[in-house]
């Protein structure tokens, strides 16, 4: 029996590789790479040409440095991971990859858990592993893409949010095919996150009840998603971004998605708590894809029973989604408040729904709080953009005595944000630049403003036409005052 013990032990220790055991740094300032790694016995890295393994578990200690090669492949083991707790310097200037051993592996990937001020991450591929920040400053993250992560390290995400009053900066970087979420954290976690440029394909596998982006709020930092793509692959618990102030964590806790295009989810985009949202010039279409309309499927969704969160919605084309915008709660959301262009809550609106409806019926805007909330200045999905036939795809106090009140009127007009006056017309003509006013007098002014509101140039009428030279490319409000009547009209050059 002692002798079958013995060779089992014989048999076990030549299964195991050779410098299998977890390897710390020294800490005394030394800085380290792949290749030096790969020349220290007992380190575990082993290398073939400008390929690395590592099968167990390397920490650089708090001290020491990191520094990644370019053009790289780090192959990890199963359950293994790169741990920086010194300084790391991921900025590659050529590609590097940071991928599995074998295709049975699951490995974590690079966890960075370091006090330094900025730490960049370079033109890096992980693949079937993630990335975690633990850290104390900036992580800024370029020209990465992040696919087939199965969440071994982490479950907020292939690119996981780990420490309060730390910043992210991602830019244009894709994210394919992740098990969980591509970016996320802890609703714990409130930090600073600016993604630009990014790409998001089919992120959340597993069809878990997360969104590709899963975000706190930052407090007193800002939340910042911009002119990136969102496709899903219609699966039925997978939205494209959402952001939360699930704990009521304190500070301005601003939040911006701007010119982002989000196609195939659950649903769009959800905002929920406590928060101060601007949400404007995005594409949303066909977010559908929740198996139950009671429970999901808005292109919209701003969820606040506590009424504190503030929105401003505005410039999104919203198509073809189970709702349009679903708010429940709310202490004040502004879909257009077109009354009053030097007001402070002056929001030209410029939201237009596209057959957004579930049941055999179009809901472009439903008002499931108290709030009244103001939605003027909107193109609605009615023919006839009358106070009848609007009505008709919104719900509010009109349709449920509890519920707030819906200020739609006036709507987008035919060629623009605001009213024309009967027996009037007037139209933004893009290929010439131009505003088109026949019937209004020669020599009326033609005030223009940024979307901000901000007056910026003022224009006439010479024989029914206001010509725009001299303006930037770009979204503008044009305000006429014929003496009668306010045209107000939007005008993208």
């Amino acid at each position: 029996m002692k002798k079958n013990y013995l060779l089992l032990l014989t048999l076990l220790s030549a299964a195991m590789p050779a410098g299998a055991q977890d390897y710390t740094t020294s800490g005394d300032g030394t800085s380290y790479s792949l290749e030096t790694l790969s020349g220290i016995a007992g380190s575990g890295v082993t290398k073939d040409g400008t390929t690395y393994t590592m099968l167990s578990n390397v920490t650089i200690a708090e001290g020491d440095k990191f520094e990644i090669e370019d053009e790289a492949t780090l192959k990890l083991g199963n359950d293994v991971q790169l741990r920086i707790e010194g300084e790391a310097d991921l900025d590659a200037l050529t590609g590097v990859v940071v991928t599995r051993n074998s295709e049975t592996d699951e490995p974590k990937g690079i966890y960075i858990d370091s006090g330094q001020e900025t730490v960049k991450v370079t033109n890096i591929d992980f693949e079937y592993c993630g990335l975690r920040g633990f850290i104390t400053g900036t992580m800024e993250i370029d020209g990465c893409s992040f696919s087939h992560d199965t969440g071994a390290q982490s479950s907020a995400g292939a690119l996981a949010l780990a420490t309060s009053g730390s910043s992210y900066r991602i830019t244009n970087c894709t994210f394919t095919e992740n098990y969980g979420a591509a970016i996320g954290g802890d609703a714990n976690i409130a930090c600073g996150v600016y993604i630009d440029n990014c790409q998001f394909t089919d992120n959340n596998t597993s069809n878990s009840n997360k969104p590709q982006i899963n975000l706190t709020v930052g407090g007193d930092l800002d939340v910042t998603i911009k002119n990136s793509t969102f496709t899903g692959n219609k699966r039925d618990k997978v939205g494209a971004i959402a952001v939360a102030n699930l704990l009521g964590i304190a500070g301005s806790n601003n939040v911006l998605i701007e010119n982002c295009e989000m196609r195939d989810h659950r649903y769009g985009i959800t905002t929920n708590g406590a928060l101060n949202a601007v949400i404007k010039d995005n594409r949303i279409i066909s977010n559908k894809y929740e198996s139950n309309a009671m429970n999901g499927g808005s292109g919209i969704s701003i969820y606040d029973s506590n009424q504190n969160q503030t929105a401003v919605i505005t410039g999104n084309h919203i198509e073809d989604n189970l709702w349009g915008i679903t708010i429940i709660g709310g202490l004040n959301i502004n879909c257009g408040k077109t009354e009053d262009m030097t007001a402070d809550d002056y929001n030209p609106g410029g939201n237009v729904f596209v057959n957004n409806g579930n049941g055999g019926q179009l809901f472009d805007l439903y008002n499931n709080g108290t709030s009244t909330v103001y939605a003027q200045g909107n193109k609605w999905n009615v023919t006839e953009q009358t106070a009848e036939e609007i009505e008709k795809v919104i719900t509010h106090k009109a349709d449920n005595a509890a519920l707030g009140e819906v200020i739609y009127m006036p709507p987008m007009a035919d060629g623009g944000i605001g009213t024309i006056a009967q027996g009037q017309s007037a139209y933004f003509d893009r290929t010439g630049n131009c505003i088109m006013a026949p019937s209004v007098v020669d020599g009326t002014a033609v005030e223009i403003y940024t979307l901000n509101g901000a007056h910026i140039g003022r224009y006439t009428v010479s024989g029914g036409v206001a010509n725009l030279t001299g303006l930037q490319k770009g979204i503008y409000i044009a305000r006429i005052n014929t003496g009668d009547k306010l045209i107000v009209l939007k005008c993208a050059l």
